[in-house]
């Protein structure tokens, strides 16, 4: 999960998609956390009925899911868009048709 930008947008276009994102963002980590407390009872009541409680276990996997977690963290802020230093916000014009050449 990548972070949202925070420059001011040129166009209300822009500023729309970005509060559309930002309002379907929260309604999936709101779902997810939902689903997460529900799994979460639903194991923790068949192992308290059937006796099968571990809780050794169980830190082991909360100490991975926090890992997993903060692993994914950190790729998503490595992929996060970064602006480049000196780089205007003014559109600069384009080639002429033509005039790129590719290499071969």
């Amino acid at each position: 999960m990548a972070p949202m930008l925070t420059r001011e947008p040129d166009t209300p276009g822009v500023l729309i998609t970005r509060i559309d994102l930002a309002a379907t963002r929260t309604a999936l980590q709101q779902a997810v956390m939902k689903a997460e407390f529900q799994r979460s009872a639903d194991n923790t009541s068949f192992s308290l009925i059937d006796d099968t409680w571990d809780l050794p276990r169980a830190r082991h996997d909360a100490r991975y899911a926090d890992e997993a977690d903060l692993l994914c963290r950190r790729a998503a802020e490595a992929r996060a868009f970064v602006e480049r230093p000196g780089a205007g916000s003014v559109p600069a014009p384009c080639p002429p048709l033509g005039s790129l050449t590719y290499p071969a």
